[in-house]
């Protein structure tokens, strides 16, 4: 099929790409097409999205699956959960139109124990989460995210008779030959993509990467966003903002050092502590303190932050890797440039003119962040440019509309062998 070519490495406009694969789903869709479509986003951290009141820090995967289970959830022919875990009692809650499971983690593949004992761990750990997708009875299960647990998803829905798509959430994921994943149990996590019905792509470079790991086509559906009103320009208005999870990929550091060298900037930093990182946390805080041009700010909401984005004149990215950035999108949406250090999925940056790659230069960085924060023009400019590209490449009812195209199709194949 030609919508699961792997495509240039250059980002093509989203609504070609959307219109070309929709015309390849349409053949193969069940007949009963007015048929509800049961969807269960697997989610495990992402609770702290729907209860912010939890306190639970969650990644840019389970952001995008949490804003197109809000979106998919709005159509009729749709019934959409999320799988999610939690430490206290489980259970299910509505959110909107969204049913939250709350499932309690038991840890048991974390604990250090010999071979046999973290054996039989998994075994109690697969069968548990059998019963749940069991009691789900969802028609197609999705997840984001490297792991074992991959395996083990694709695994059960087999066994379940029903469809499993995984979709990417850093480039990461596709590195040889288990994605950055660790530990004796690690191999499970090819298995799963190999078992997966389909797999989503959030860039051209992805989908490349994956022919050529897997030799099998994938889907094109970028990170999706709910494209906000844009208040009026505040020319010179707004400080340098960086957002971001307090881990060594991510390079807070960097940032302060971009700070320590710009004193006459303000600079604001959101962070989100990251349970396995705690020190650096506490580190960045620390620094931060001792800058009085920098404003930082710990454990802020998802809807707070997009708040942050709307205020900011120019947005920094320093991670090692990332997949197609939440941050990047969200600063599109906002007319607020992006500098990056390293990270500039399929050139969007250069391609679309909304930015600029110091493709791994500390001191290319602060040029670029001194030119733009001293040019008001080249701001608005490149910021009006953004804008455009988000509306055009990153709607989530566009994204929404595709994914439920897709895994209509992939029910449909089901239903016909079965």
């Amino acid at each position: 099929m030609s919508a699961q070519a792997a495509g240039r490495t250059v980002a093509a406009p989203v609504p070609q790409e959307v219109l070309h694969q929709r015309q390849g789903l349409e053949t193969g869709v069940r007949e009963s097409a007015d048929a509800a479509l049961r969807i269960c986003f697997i989610s495990p951290l992402g609770y702290g999205l729907y209860r912010p009141e939890s306190g639970l820090p969650f990644g840019g995967a389970e952001v995008q699956l949490f804003l197109l289970a809000k979106e998919m959830a709005k159509g009729e022919r749709r019934q959409v959960q999320v799988l999610t875990t939690v430490e206290q009692k489980p259970g299910t809650e509505m959110q909107g139109r969204v049913t939250v499971v709350r499932r309690r983690g038991l840890h048991r593949l974390e604990e250090p124990s010999g071979l046999f004992r973290r054996g039989w761990n998994y075994v109690q750990a697969f069968r548990d989460m059998y019963r749940q997708l069991r009691a789900i009875g969802a028609d197609v299960y999705l997840h984001s995210g490297s792991g074992v647990e991959v395996g083990a998803y694709a695994l059960i829905c087999r066994l379940l008779r029903t469809r499993f798509v995984y979709v990417v959430a850093s480039s990461a994921d596709l590195d040889e030959p288990y994605g950055k994943v660790q530990g004796p149990l690690r191999w499970l996590y090819p298995v799963g993509l190999r078992l997966a019905d389909a797999i989503v792509c959030r860039t051209e470079e992805q989908r490349v990467r994956w022919r050529e790991r897997y030799g099998r086509g994938s889907w094109l559906i970028r990170t999706g966003h709910p494209i906000p009103e844009v208040l009026p320009d505040q020319p010179g208005a707004g400080s340098i903002l960086w957002v971001g999870r307090a881990h060594p990929l991510k390079q807070p550091d960097r940032f302060l050092d971009l700070a320590e060298r710009l004193p006459h900037e303000r600079f604001i930093m959101v962070v989100m502590p990251d349970p396995a990182h705690p020190d650096l946390s506490l580190a960045l805080r620390r620094r931060a303190a001792k800058l009085p041009q920098v404003t930082f700010h710990e454990g802020v909401s998802w809807e707070a932050v997009d708040g942050v984005f709307a205020q900011a004149k120019l947005f920094v990215n320093t991670s090692t890797y990332e997949g197609f950035p939440n941050t990047f999108v969200q600063a599109a949406m906002h007319r607020v440039p992006i500098l990056s250090w390293l990270v500039n999925p399929d050139a969007v940056l250069t391609a679309h003119r909304i930015g600029a790659c110091a493709e791994g230069s500390f001191e290319r960085l602060v040029e670029e962040v001194q030119r733009f924060a001293g040019h008001d023009e080249l701001r608005r400019e490149t910021g009006e440019r953004a804008r455009r590209y988000a509306e055009a490449h990153h709607d989530v009812a566009r994204a929404a509309e595709t994914f439920d195209a897709l895994l209509r199709q992939v029910v449909g194949q089901r239903e016909a062998v079965s």
